[in-house]
C-alpha cells in the first residue's frame, strides 16, 4: 500500500486524509472517557444470596397479607351466631272467637270467652316452657313442667301446642312467657325458669321484665282484653 501511494499521488493523498480523520476522532472522543463511563454503567456483582432473598420479600408480605385478611374473611363468632339463629324465638295466637278463627296480631285485644291455641317457631329447637303471669305475681305452669305433662322438646322449625286456653271475665291484666333452653348440661332446670320468673313477677312492672339467663331465650306476649 505504501509502495502504491508513491507512485501514485492521488491516493497518497487520500491516505494521508484519512489519517488525518483519524487522529482528529481520537482527540474529540478519548476512549478512556468512554471506558470509564462504561465501568460506571456496568451492574454491581450480586452475591448468590441476595438473588434469593429479592423472592423472599415478596413472599414474606404475601404471607402478612394473608394473616391479616383470613379473620377478617370468616364472621366474628358473635355474628354468627346471629346470623345462625336468625329470626329467633317466635310464637303466634290462633284465637277462636264463635265460628270465626283468626292469628293475634300484637295490637289485637280479646274478649272473655276466646279460645286460645299457642304456636312456637325457632330455627334451633330445645325444651319448651311455657308459663301465664297475671298482674298480681301469680305465675302458673302451662307445658314443658312435671305437672303440665312432663318435658316438652322442640324440633326446628314450627310447633302448634296441645290444648287450649280460654280467656275468663277477670280483671287482672295476663301474660305468657314463652322460654326456650338449649339442649345442654348448663341449661336451667324447669325449678329454676319457674323461680326466674316468680322472682322478675314480684316487681310493679307489667309485663315483668325478665333477666336474661345462659343458654336461655324468651318471649313476652301479654294478652291484652278489650275494654268494656
Amino acid at each position: 500500500m505504501e509502495e502504491a501511494a508513491r507512485e501514485m499521488p492521488l491516493l497518497a493523498a487520500h491516505l494521508e486524509e484519512r489519517r488525518a480523520a483519524q487522529s482528529a476522532f481520537v482527540r474529540r472522543r478519548p476512549f478512556s472517557v468512554i471506558q470509564s463511563r462504561l465501568h460506571e454503567l456496568e451492574p454491581a456483582p450480586v452475591h448468590p444470596w441476595a438473588r434469593s432473598f429479592r423472592w423472599v420479600q415478596p413472599a414474606l408480605a404475601l404471607c402478612a397479607l394473608l394473616a391479616l385478611g383470613l379473620p377478617l374473611l370468616r364472621p366474628a363468632q358473635d355474628v354468627e351466631e346471629r346470623i345462625r339463629v336468625r329470626g329467633g324465638l317466635t310464637t303466634r295466637l290462633h284465637v277462636k272467637r264463635g265460628d270465626a278463627v283468626f292469628e293475634q296480631t300484637l295490637d289485637g285485644t280479646l274478649r272473655p270467652g276466646d279460645r286460645v291455641r299457642l304456636e312456637v317457631e325457632d330455627p334451633l329447637g330445645g325444651a319448651l316452657y311455657v308459663l301465664a303471669v297475671d298482674s298480681q305475681g301469680q305465675v302458673t305452669p302451662l307445658h314443658g313442667f312435671p305437672e303440665t305433662g312432663g318435658a316438652l322438646q322442640l324440633a326446628p322449625g314450627r310447633m302448634l301446642l296441645p290444648g287450649s286456653l280460654e280467656l275468663d271475665t277477670g280483671s287482672e291484666r295476663e301474660a305468657l312467657v314463652f322460654v326456650l333452653t338449649a339442649s345442654t348440661p348448663e341449661a336451667p332446670s324447669p325449678t329454676a325458669v319457674r323461680q326466674w320468673l316468680e322472682q322478675a313477677a314480684r316487681a310493679p312492672r307489667f309485663p315483668p321484665v325478665l333477666e336474661p339467663l345462659p343458654s336461655l331465650r324468651h318471649v313476652v306476649r301479654e294478652l291484652p282484653r278489650e275494654q268494656p
